[in-house]
This record gives structure tokens, C-alpha cells and sequence, in this order.
């Protein structure tokens, strides 16, 4: 069912006429356009010649820096980029086309124009035929509303009339006065009753105007407007036809440059670019360290056992905990910038539209995101990887205050006949985390590996530096050694535990009776296993937490470096037999890995040797 304003819209005349006036005014707008191409057609010969050879001249002037930039390295002479080329040979076909438009300009002016000019004429005939007859419609309501208006104030006049008479009639009995009180109260009748009628004639003439007439002149106004749309459409059709026509003759012309376009392929432009601008590049130097001008220093940081390595250690103990959580936002961003990046290919390489921008957009946006990831990490990492090969044989343990009860890694035995500290219950601790705890992502909510916390809270301590008693894993990537000291390894290959990280980024392990060290962050290992508690993780290493889901995804690039020396090793100098569940048996010469150092002055030191962990009295052994 087709719309009806009449049906529609209540009491629009006015604003429906506007809105056709508005429609007719517009047919003014359309037939000056095509007078105007008209005359543009007609002098076609000249003004097309002229526009192209303006457009000659600017191209002569982009042509080199369109194609090879403002500075190239190399003149591009007389070469042009596939795009100038293509621009070039179109200027020359318009050029020649100019003489196949003064035929247009005549059906322009006759066949368009004209024609446009008559339907504005007519239907601003027949819109003011339609305004007249809703101002006879308008003027008859008026007037019936007018005589409304009289017979009320007629009708109210009588009233008084009646009124005052039968005042009368109560100061005097007489007939006279009853006889013209009756009078005036059927004349006051007379008047009530034209009064309603004419006011009922004005309500019926006021629902015929909303009801009847309103919605019919709108209905015809929608038909004046609707034969000018289709009209319109017609005279716009047969423009194009017309233009069309006029374009066959030249499509020879129009082929050629068709054959031109389909020759530009995008990555010609770059081609030239690239070979135009190529030239000897040296790296940027980097930032030295430039001392004071009276204070004559090195740029070795200062570690000195004091404020300055306190100052380290607290920067170390804030940048391992957060390492893991940057090198996770950086990993999420660059994954979704993967994704979006190999979605844009793939709807680009289907069918490119005006709507490229918001997909690329998005990656910028992402790519933005990963740049911050990224240098925030990195910045991360540096930090913690010139503290710790600087501080590397250093005790970098570093104690802050934490809301938890949990006991330290390594507590330090007091002589056996004191009791044990009473502060450890009343004040918890947060120290250096030995490792950050890493996750498979074949199990995303498993603990891979075990804190030490929970180690020293079910009642033993576990070394990290020792045989791993059998126990073993399986590669998450595939590594080819560097060095004669690390071994090769495929993806999802096993492994037996020589030696756990010792926070240096690296494990040793035995595959077929080889054994060698391959980077922790390229391993899996079994639930069973523990990790050192002698240092933090290395920067390099990325956690578990981003391991692939596919056996495709390579691994990380770049190794986890072992310049930080983070093992500090010991020499028994005299035998010492375990007296207690926490302690181990050491023989002068053994050579002993240093878990905790003596840093309370109790007497005890914690090491590991053959696989074992436990303390003995710091007497017995010295650094080396």
C-alpha cells in the first residue's frame, strides 16, 4: 500500500507546500547545472585543450616528486612512475577527445535543459493552482468561525435583553411587561438557536477541512511532487544517455587508457622509490657515558655494599616482578597486531574499497599499543640485565614489607640450643623472587613450576643447582646450539634434568647420553621439578605463559644471555656431618653451590652440593 501524506500527516499544508515548493525551486538549480555544462560542451574545443595543458604544466612540476621523492639519491632524468605514466597518456587522450563534445552540448542545452526549464514552469502552476484552492478552503472556514463569533455576541446581547426585562416584570405585574419579557425571551431563544447552528456548522466545516479537504489537496501535492521526481529521473536518464552516446565515440580513446591503468600495479611506484632513494646508511653511534667535568669517573656502575647496591637491588626486585607482566602485554599486542595485519591482507587481497581506512586504522592503533608494550619491556629488561651483569656476584636478595605470612626461601638455621625467631611470625616479608612463576599453555591455570614459598612451607627445601634425580620434560621449541657447552634440541622432544636454572636463563640437560645447555625459556619441565632459588629470571627468557598453543610457533629469537653471573660457588675447608633433617654433610674440597649466604650473622650458610640442599656452618667454607 502506497504512502499518503493526506492519510499520514494532520493539518501539513503548509509545510508540505513548502517542502513541493521547495522540490520546483530546485529544478532551477538543476536545468542552471546543465546550461552551465552546456556552455562548458560548447566551447569544448578551447576549454578542454586549455585544461589539459594546465594540467601538462603540473604535472611536468609533481612528476619527480611524485616519483622519486624531493631529495633522491639518484636524478630520475626523463623517467617518470608507472602513476605519472598513466596520468600522462590520460591528459593526452582527454586532449584528443575535446572535439567529440560539441554535439553534447547542443542536446545539453536543447534536450535537458529546456525541458527542465518546462517542468519547473509547470508544476509551479499547478502548486500555486493547489495553494489557491487551500486559501478558498482556509478563507471558508475563517468566515464560518467569524459568524460564530457574531451570533455568540448576538446571542449574549439578547440574554441581556431577556434579562432586563424580566427585571422589569418583578417591579411591575402588568401584562405589558410580562408581554415584552416574553418577547425578548423568544427573540434570546431565536438567537441561542442560530448561535448553534452556526456553530455546529463551523465545527462540520472544520472536520471537512482537517478530514477531508486538507488530506486532498496534500494527496495532490504528493502527486505533484512525485510526477516531478519521476520526470526528473526521466530527463537525468536520457542525460546520461545522451553523455554516453557522446562517450562511444571516443571510447576508442577511453580503451587506451583503460589499457594504461591496468598496466599500473601498485608496487611499481615503490619499485622507483626504492631505487631512486637507496644509499649508504651507517648505524647511529650510541649514548656514552660522558662524567662530570671535575669529577673524574668511569661508567661502571657503582655497587659499592652501601646505599648504592641497596638502590640496585630495589630497582632489581620491582623490575623482575613486572617483567613478566610487560613481556605479556607485549606478546597479547604483537598477537593482536598478527591477527588484525593477516586479516587487512586477506580483505585487501579479495577487493579493495574506500573503506581500507578502517581496518588500517585499527592496526595503527594496535601497532601503537605494541610500541608502547614493547619499549616499556625492553626498557625493563635492559635495567635488569646491566644490574645483573654488574651485580652478578653480589647477594642481590632484597626484603620489603608484603601483607603475607609466607616464610623467606632458605631461612637461616640459628645455633640449635637458641630458639627460633620469633619475628618471622609477627612480621611477613617480600623478598626477591628466585623465579617468576611460569605456566603451560596446555594448562593455563597449572602451576608449572613451584614456588619456593610452597616448597619451604611443605617442609623441605629444594635445590635448583643439582642433578634433577631423573626427573626430566619436553621441548616447547627447537634450538641448534651456539656453543660447545649447549646442545641441539627439537620441538617436543624429551629430556632428562641435569641441572635447573640457576637464574642464568639457562638448563642443563641429557639427551642420548649428551648432555649440554639449552635456554630454560625453550623447555617444559615435568610437575615434579623445582626451580633455583640462587637469582631472578633473565630478561630474554620468556615465560611459559607464552608458549604456543601450535608446535608451529617458533620460539624466541634471541637466547637468554648468561653474561650476569649469578652462581657464587664455595669451598669446604674442613669435613662437617649433617646434625639435623636441614643441614648436609660437606668434606674439605667439596666444591659447593651458594643458596644462602650467612647475612645475619647467625653462623649458617645455606648451599647445595650433589643435589642436596641444606646448611652448615659458615666457618667451614669460603668463597671462591
Amino acid at each position: 500500500m502506497s504512502l499518503s501524506i493526506g492519510n499520514e500527516l494532520k493539518d501539513a499544508f503548509k509545510p508540505t507546500s513548502n517542502w513541493v515548493g521547495n522540490g520546483v525551486s530546485w529544478l532551477g538549480d538543476a536545468e542552471e547545472f546543465y546550461r552551465e555544462r552546456a556552455a562548458l560542451e560548447k566551447e569544448y574545443s578551447t576549454k578542454l585543450k586549455d585544461l589539459t595543458k594546465r594540467h601538462f604544466d603540473k604535472k611536468a612540476k609533481a612528476s619527480a616528486p611524485v616519483s622519486v621523492g624531493d631529495n633522491p639519491q639518484i636524478t630520475p632524468g626523463s623517467l617518470e612512475s608507472a602513476s605519472m605514466v598513466v596520468w600522462n597518456d590520460l591528459l593526452n587522450q582527454t586532449e584528443q577527445i575535446a572535439q567529440e563534445h560539441l554535439h553534447l552540448s547542443g542536446e545539453f542545452s536543447t534536450k535537458i535543459a529546456d525541458n527542465l526549464s518546462s517542468l519547473k514552469t509547470k508544476t509551479g502552476n499547478i502548486l500555486r493552482q493547489v495553494e489557491a484552492i487551500n486559501q478558498y478552503l482556509v478563507d471558508e472556514k475563517q468566515k464560518s468561525e467569524d459568524n460564530v463569533a457574531k451570533a455568540k455576541k448576538a446571542y449574549d446581547n439578547l440574554c441581556q435583553q431577556a434579562e432586563h426585562a424580566r427585571s422589569k416584570t418583578e417591579r411591575s405585574a402588568s401584562d405589558r411587561a410580562q408581554n415584552k419579557y416574553h418577547d425578548k425571551e423568544v427573540d434570546m431563544n431565536i438567537g441561542k438557536n442560530d448561535y448553534i447552528i452556526k456553530l455546529a456548522v463551523s465545527n462540520r466545516l472544520k472536520d471537512k477541512y482537517y478530514y477531508q479537504d486538507v488530506p486532498e489537496i496534500l494527496d495532490y501535492l504528493q502527486e505533484l511532487n512525485e510526477c516531478r521526481v519521476e520526470l526528473v529521473n526521466k530527463l537525468l536518464k536520457n542525460a546520461g544517455i545522451i553523455e554516453r552516446n557522446s562517450l562511444d565515440r571516443v571510447k576508442n580513446h577511453l580503451h587506451t587508457i583503460d589499457n594504461t591503468i591496468a598496466q599500473n600495479q601498485a608496487g611499481l611506484d615503490t619499485q622507483m622509490f626504492i631505487k631512486h632513494n637507496q644509499a649508504s646508511w651507517s648505524e647511529p653511534a650510541d649514548n656514552v657515558f660522558v662524567p662530570c667535568s671535575f669529577w673524574h669517573d668511569d661508567e661502571m656502575l657503582v655497587i659499592n655494599d652501601g646505599g648504592e647496591l641497596h638502590d640496585l637491588k630495589r630497582r632489581l626486585f620491582h623490575d623482575l616482578n613486572s617483567y613478566s607482566v610487560l613481556e605479556q602485554d607485549t606478546l597479547d599486542a604483537k598477537q593482536q597486531l598478527e591477527e588484525l595485519t593477516a586479516s587487512r591482507k586477506s580483505d585487501l587481497g579479495e577487493k579493495i574499497t574506500l573503506k581500507f581506512d578502517a581496518p588500517l586504522a585499527q592496526s595503527l592503533q594496535v601497532l601503537l599499543k605494541f610500541m608502547k608494550a614493547d619499549a616499556n619491556r625492553v626498557k625493563n629488561e635492559v635495567e635488569i640485565e646491566i644490574i645483573q651483569n654488574y651485580c652478578g656476584d653480589k647477594d642481590m636478595s632484597y626484603h620489603e614489607e608484603a601483607p603475607q605470612k609466607k616464610k623467606l626461601f632458605g631461612l637461616i638455621k640459628i645455633n640449635q640450643d637458641s630458639h627460633h625467631h620469633n619475628e618471622s611470625d609477627s612480621a611477613s616479608m617480600m623478598s626477591t623472587p628466585s623465579r617468576t612463576p611460569t605456566f603451560s599453555k596446555s594448562g593455563a591455570f597449572s602451576l608449572r613450576r613451584k614456588m619456593t614459598g610452597a616448597s619451604i612451607a611443605s617442609g623441605g627445601t629444594t635445590g635448583g643447582g643439582g642433578s634433577g634425580g631423573g626427573s626430566g620434560g619436553r621441548a616447547l621449541y627447537a634450538y641448534t646450539a651456539n656453543d660447545s657447552d649447549e646442545i641441539s634440541i627439537d620441538a617436543g622432544q624429551t629430556f632428562n634434568l641435569v641441572a635447573a636454572d640457576d637464574g642464568s636463563g639457562w638448563t642443563k640437560v641429557e639427551i642420548n647420553g649428551a648432555v649440554g645447555l639449552v635456554p630454560t625459556s625453550y623447555l617444559e619441565l615435568s610437575s615434579t621439578d623445582h626451580v633455583t632459588s640462587a637469582g631472578p629470571p633473565p630478561p630474554a627468557a620468556a615465560p611459559a605463559a607464552a608458549a604456543p598453543q601450535e608446535q608451529k610457533r617458533k620460539g624466541p629469537q634471541v637466547a637468554p644471555k648468561r653474561g650476569a653471573k649469578r652462581v657464587q660457588y664455595l669451598e669446604a675447608l674442613y669435613d662437617y656431618t649433617a646434625d639435623g633433617d636441614d643441614e648436609i654433610s660437606i668434606r674439605a674440597g667439596d666444591k659447593i653451590i651458594l643458596v644462602q649466604d650467612d647475612t645475619d650473622g647467625s653462623g649458617w650458610t645455606e648451599g647445595e652440593l650433589n643435589g642436596e640442599c641444606g646448611m652448615f656452618p659458615t666457618a667451614y667454607v669460603r668463597k671462591i
